[in-house]
């Protein structure tokens, strides 16, 4: 029995884009924090592995599986890695998701109000 993230051999009839695209600056930065994060040469060793990664990004609800871009179900595997072995407070990140998001409206606010007419 298939799961819904494996797609391997399903027919798929939309074209396959070919061109290269650019990537956005946070996704370099969650490819790099992989990087880190599975280093063996680390002090301390990896404190996760890709097969985990694998874990995160295969248990995540089919409906976000199909929408989450590549790099999004990267971070999302991470963070619930990283929530799971006690690396991170998942309640402490997303206040400070909140407080980082509250500042760039209040700065985009400002910026918007002096370019008003």
């Amino acid at each position: 029995m298939s799961a819904h993230h494996d797609v391997g051999g399903v027919p798929n009839h939309e074209s396959i884009p070919r061109e290269q695209i650019a990537f956005f600056p946070w996704e370099l930065r969650v490819d790099a924090l992989m990087w880190l994060l599975t280093d063996p040469t680390r002090p301390g060793g990896p404190v996760m592995t890709v097969d985990e990664l694998r874990r995160g990004i295969e248990s995540l609800a089919p409906e976000e599986y199909k929408t989450l871009r590549y790099y999004e179900k990267w971070l999302s595997s991470l963070v619930a890695i990283l929530g799971e072995k006690g690396v991170i407070d998942r309640a402490e990140l997303e206040r400070r998701v909140a407080a980082v998001s509250a500042a760039h409206e209040r700065e985009h606010e400002r910026e918007h109000a002096d370019h008003a007419p």
